[in-house]
């Protein structure tokens, strides 16, 4: 089964991309950063630490370092171990209902060993 196309990327992904794009936005990139550094903000970033899933790629975009109270992103789940070499028995018993739908419940008769 062929996997499908990763989808191309339209926008970079380096650290301080949009300044380097865009250097007319770096007044907002700073007013950004004066405004995170803010012991009030910090507070209130305290009390909400998913809104750090919003800023954190905004500061990435911007080229800005965050606070020292920004807490880390939750770990990554970990990959699930590549499937092994399918059950004989279930493929036995998945060809066996696959031909019971063919030739019906009692038409199938499924070769004995030895004949």
């Amino acid at each position: 089964r062929a996997r499908p196309k990763k989808p191309l990327r339209l926008l970079p992904r380096g650290y301080g991309w949009l300044a380097r794009m865009a250097p007319d936005l770096v007044p907002y990139g700073i007013e950004l950063a004066h405004f995170l550094a803010q012991p009030e903000m910090a507070e209130f970033l305290a009390t909400a630490p998913r809104l750090w899933n919003v800023l954190r790629p905004i500061c990435r975009m911007f080229g800005i370092m965050p606070p020292e109270t920004l807490p880390l992103p939750p770990p990554r789940p970990a990959r699930r171990a590549p499937a092994g070499r399918p059950d004989p028995v279930r493929m036995l018993r998945l060809s066996d209902a696959a031909a019971a739908r063919e030739y019906g419940p009692q038409g199938f008769r499924p070769p004995l060993f030895g004949r």
